[in-house]
């Protein structure tokens, strides 16, 4: 599949777990809402927020399969594609945690959240990594 497609999917699939945990109620965090409260502050009213949002959550998810792509040629040519994908997963569940989340003011792994929202996090990081390495395998 193409890395394009597979990065709009796997950042998709994972905004609708987000959006699927909080209609719940178990999740507390949601990404591509956070993506466009900080870069448009309170602008917009929340509706148009999240949807600018998402085409930022997007747009990274994209440039994260490009990254993995990179990642499978140059440091894990021979593992298999479950261990990549689990690598690339905790690669980017990592990163987040302890630079974008303070960043946008959530503290590490988005503590001011919940005290759960590490768990929240790592779970949605799943989603994408999975469809992600499914699609590109």
């Amino acid at each position: 599949m193409n890395t394009i497609y597979a990065g709009v999917l796997a950042g998709l699939g994972m905004a609708l777990a987000m959006g699927i945990g909080a209609r719940m109620g178990v999740f507390k965090i949601n990404l591509p809402l956070i993506d466009g409260k900080f870069f448009f502050k309170d602008k917009f009213d929340d509706r148009i927020t999240y949807l600018l949002g998402l085409v930022i959550h997007t747009i990274t998810s994209i440039s994260f399969a490009i990254g993995y792509v990179l990642f499978r040629l140059y440091i894990a040519p021979d593992w298999s594609w479950p261990m990549a994908g689990a690598v690339w997963t905790i690669i980017l569940w990592l990163a987040f945690g302890l630079t974008v989340s303070p960043v946008t003011g959530y503290r590490l792994f988005g503590s001011k959240a919940g005290e759960w929202t590490w768990l929240e996090l790592l779970v949605t990081h799943c989603v994408y990594g999975f469809i992600l390495t499914i699609l590109l395998r």
